[in-house]
């Protein structure tokens, strides 16, 4: 990062006296390599992105989750889009620094074919990584491969250095909705977004999508962050508060928030 002589300046209000504070420093979230994992019938194994994998998990994105055409995601329906975003696993030691994307896919071991797949973003000067989507090939559905892919991605977060994750869940899917609130692991609501994303709907027609957003603190990134006793907000955005942290300590209890 740039450095810059800050003595001569002063923030509006003076914060973090309710956390920890650090030296600002270069940051940088490193994709730490899974080692493959099977599945305990051991019919799939779930791993890094390949070079020879970009076709086959491009079409897996559109029959998995077309919905992102035409989204801020439109690349990941685009085998040539992958090799300047996402950590290869033939390059990874150079990618897991340089590239913001990191894919898992999972395979069918006997037949060669990816069955499922995540995408994890990351944000180096934030220390985020957020778990961007997640979407299995309609002949794999029902099969529980998302908890495989689930485990490993928390592996990946908290071994590359992230103290911050976030995700969305679409309202179109209550899957989803229904299995992050039952295993909650930390996640906490954030807030609904409406018309968050553009969402394809058919032929080359398009809306805007509402989107649940959560959030969770891992590695100690909750250390560092101001607490409610310190926040100067509006009555009634204190209201909103308080009713959103009851929401989160029944779906997680206050035990699921690591500081």
């Amino acid at each position: 990062m740039r450095h810059l002589d800050m003595s001569p300046y002063r923030p509006f209000r003076e914060m973090g006296r309710s956390c920890r504070t650090r030296l600002i420093q270069d940051k940088v979230v490193r994709w730490a390599r899974p080692e493959p994992r099977d599945s305990r019938d051991g019919r799939f194994v779930v791993r890094p992105l390949a070079q020879a994998d970009v076709d086959a998990a491009a079409q897996l994105w559109r029959l998995s989750y077309p919905e992102i055409y035409g989204s801020p995601h439109n690349f990941m329906l685009f085998p040539e889009e992958y090799q300047a975003r996402m950590a290869l696993a033939e390059t990874w030691e150079e990618d897991a620094v340089t590239k913001p994307c990191c894919m898992l896919v999972i395979q069918e071991k006997a037949t060669g074919r990816l069955a499922a797949a995540s995408l994890m973003t990351k944000f180096d000067a934030n220390l985020q990584i957020e778990w961007t989507f997640a979407g299995t090939h309609p002949d794999y559905r029902q099969l529980g491969l998302m908890g495989l892919l689930g485990d490993t991605m928390e592996w990946v977060s908290r071994a590359s250095g992230a103290e911050y994750l976030t995700t969305f869940l679409e309202t179109w899917h209550t899957i989803t909705q229904a299995e992050t609130l039952k295993k909650a692991g930390g996640w906490r609501l954030a807030g609904i977004f409406p018309g968050n994303f553009t969402r394809w709907t058919k032929d080359q027609q398009e809306y805007r999508a509402c989107e649940v957003h959560m959030y969770r603190f891992i590695n100690d990134g909750g250390k560092y962050a101001t607490k409610p006793e310190e926040w100067h907000l509006h009555p009634d955005l204190q209201k909103l508060w308080e009713a959103l942290e009851a929401f989160n300590r029944g779906i997680g209890g206050p035990e699921a928030e690591e500081r």
